[in-house]
């Protein structure tokens, strides 16, 4: 029997039993369909698959998907997502279940009959079974309901969006611009858009218009009415609400958008809660995204370029603000960057066209800032000589970051209106702030070998190594050129409360300053740490949690001032002590002086003597030689002995009793400052008070 008549005689297999049919999404039949026929068109309405692509499947498309519901009886459109979002679900996730691919080519391999074996069938009669969406519960569909009621009017809307899109996007890739401008329009436009029975799509939606009202006052007019401020009121809380009480329905559907959602409810508390609910919400959508493969590379899974690199995006910046926001709060490292395959953002025009904010070159510029970040958080040196080749290399990489950079990567070529202009910020921000974490140690080492050897001169400690001073300097300028760029951005009015970057950058940049001028203070100083402050108070407005910051930060410059204070007090000490010391040398050298010269007169004049009255006793000789001596080198030691208060000059003696004072705070002023440890020197830096549980 020849293999054609085999095959003809080959039992039909149900389509609720194929792996691969009844399960593919619509893209993947519009594809199979337009080999057979031109005339079919394929809508890809979740965001799993390619992105951006919205229009009517076909009629036996449509039946197709009705027939695969059909066998699950409690399934009701009324309730659950639509047909094509399930389905896609469905498909979506067995693409990242590899073993009919593997059982395939086993089976080629052993040179077996292709059909696949009645084990296989139960497996995939299974897996449709584990990945079929189930019926809403009453209470989601409640919530649901009670999330679309509280969608704004349409200009609302509109607006919301292109805050969202100018203001917020920033370095980042949340979502397709252009899908997502799409499917609200048909949200608003159709009411029995299947979107309105998507909890992934209105939950992320709220996100958005959550984000987005943080930024709306960059674009209040300056003759707004008074009487219509804001300044006190979290202006999204109304949208996150609805949001967050739609995550625990998300939370376990295998879409893209269960994962875009908490990222931007992350970003969107940040400002209120870094520490707490927005860092819970990061290590959510980064787990979401690892349990989705987003971190590996999909070369080898059936996604087009434009799948594959939105897919791609998405992990970048999920990973990179995530990194870098635990760096900030002194948060371990959740994944080591040498497990992710997937290739960095890159161009794609297909892609970028369409977008309304094209940020693509700043998202690699990005990406690659904060892979260098990570190694500086975190370096691999075990040794000290390891540790200055590693620290010399990590400068070495950010000034090349630095210099990559496109040259129109200038805020001063920027329209300070321009979306570009606070995402260039950003990453000059985040650029500072990595000199700032390699050279935070230095810059408390130094600040505390300097008052100890001032305060406590009988234990000085060994002096900083060139490399220490080197890193130290690094840090001071780095917080310096931090503040220069706050400076800028409250010149072109493009300073902002609600914003966790902004405010910890300043507020950093501000304690390195204090820091750094306890030892050195130029004539600067003081209006560069007037202006820090100043700027901390205008972006806490509204903010209990940035309120407390504030009020950390001047603490901070309460301590500094008292520390170099009395170092300068202590140094003035130290010199007056030298000059009483040198003042008495000189004087001990011009009595020897004397002494010496009365001396030989003496002894002449006793020769004299013995030569006219040899046989007269003399009654007032010199001391004898052995005598001399010693009287002199017991007057020697107790004028070499350290000087009494009684002897010092009165305000010697007061300066004296202020070292006493020294020695008695030490346990209060250097106990925290001999102490290395990261929790101290990252309360120090301020990186982890930016937070209060329970005041938020």
């Amino acid at each position: 029997m020849d293999f054609a008549s085999k095959r003809r005689r080959r039992r039909r297999v149900a389509d609720e039993n194929r792996k691969r049919a009844p399960r593919a999404c619509d893209r993947c039949k519009a594809r199979k369909s337009k080999e057979k026929s031109a005339s079919v068109q394929d809508t890809a309405s979740s965001d799993l698959t390619e992105p951006g692509i919205a229009g009517a499947s076909s009629n036996s498309q449509s039946q197709v998907l009705q027939d695969d519901v059909s066998h699950n009886d409690p399934l009701s459109p009324a309730s659950v997502l639509s047909q094509r979002l399930a389905e896609h679900v469905v498909a979506g996730q067995s693409k990242r279940v590899p073993w009919p691919n593997i059982l395939s080519r086993l089976r080629e391999a052993f040179s077996l009959d292709p059909d696949a074996a009645p084990e296989e069938r139960d497996m995939g009669i299974m897996q449709a079974n584990m990945t079929r969406p189930k019926a809403l519960h009453p209470s989601e569909v409640a919530r649901l309901h009670a999330a679309i009621d509280a969608f704004p009017p349409r200009h609302i809307a509109d607006f919301l969006l292109s805050v969202f899109i100018k203001h917020a996007t920033d370095t980042f890739f949340y979502f397709d611009q252009d899908q997502i401008l799409s499917e609200i329009d048909q949200f608003y436009m159709d009411t029995t858009s299947p979107l309105r029975s998507d909890l992934s799509f209105v939950c992320l939606v709220m996100a958005t218009f959550a984000l987005g009202s943080q930024w709306t006052p960059l674009e209040r007019p300056d003759e707004f009415a008074v009487s219509l401020h804001r300044e006190n009121d979290d202006l999204g809380q109304v949208f996150y609400t609805y949001a967050k009480t739609l995550i625990p329905d998300l939370i376990d559907r295998p879409c893209l958008r269960s994962i875009q959602a908490p990222f931007l409810l992350g970003v969107y508390l940040m400002p209120a809660s870094a520490i707490g609910s927005s860092y819970i919400y990061m290590g959510l959508a980064l787990r979401k995204a690892l349990a989705f493969d987003l971190h590996l590379n999909p070369e080898d899974q059936a996604v087009d370029d434009r799948e594959r690199e939105v897919r791609c995006r998405l992990w970048w910046s999920i990973y990179s603000l995530e990194r870098c926001t635990t760096v900030k709060l002194s948060r371990p490292r959740s994944i080591d960057v040498n497990v992710v395959k997937v290739p960095h953002p890159s161009p794609l025009p297909a892609l970028d066209r369409l977008q309304t904010y094209n940020n693509i070159q700043f998202q690699m510029a990005y990406t690659r800032l904060i892979k260098i970040l990570d190694r500086v958080a975190e370096p691999d040196a075990v040794t000290e000589a390891e540790e200055q080749s590693e620290s010399k290399g990590l400068a070495s990489d950010l000034r090349q970051w630095k210099k990559s950079l496109p040259p129109d990567f200038k805020l001063d070529n920027i329209n300070p209106k321009d979306s570009r202009y606070r995402t260039i910020f950003h990453l000059y921000l985040n650029y500072y702030y990595a000199w700032i974490t390699m050279g935070k140690v230095a810059l408390v080492t130094v600040a505390r070998t300097s008052l100890r050897c001032h305060m406590f001169p009988t234990s000085r400690p060994p002096d900083p190594s060139e490399a220490t001073l080197r890193q130290s300097r690094y840090c001071a300028k780095a917080g310096r050129k931090l503040l220069l760029l706050f400076e800028n951005l409250t010149q072109t009015r493009n300073i902002t409360r609600f914003s966790f970057t902004d405010f910890q950058g300043c507020s950093i940049a501000t304690i390195v300053t204090l820091v750094a001028g306890i030892t050195e203070r130029d004539s600067g100083y003081n209006a560069r740490v007037k202006f820090g402050l100043d700027c901390l108070r205008r972006m806490a407005t509204g903010n209990t949690t940035a309120k407390l910051g504030v009020k950390f930060v001047e603490a901070v410059q309460s301590i500094t001032n008292e520390a170099a204070e009395k170092l300068h007090r202590a140094s003035s000490m130290v010199n007056e002590t030298q000059n009483v010391q040198t003042s008495a040398g000189s004087d001990y050298n011009q009595w020897a002086e004397w002494l010496t010269r009365l001396e030989r007169s003496q002894i002449l004049e006793q020769r004299v003597i013995h030569e006219v009255e040899p046989d007269v006793p003399f009654s007032h000789t010199a001391l004898h030689p052995s005598q001399s001596n010693q009287n002199t080198t017991d007057w020697r030691t107790a004028g070499e002995q350290y000087i009494s208060e009684s002897s010092l000059p009165q305000n010697l003696a007061h300066d004296s009793t202020i070292l006493r004072e020294f020695q008695s705070i030490e346990c209060d002023l250097l106990s925290g400052l001999q102490s290395d440890d990261q929790t101290f020197l990252m309360g120090l830096t301020g990186l982890d008070v930016l937070d209060f549980s329970g005041f938020t």
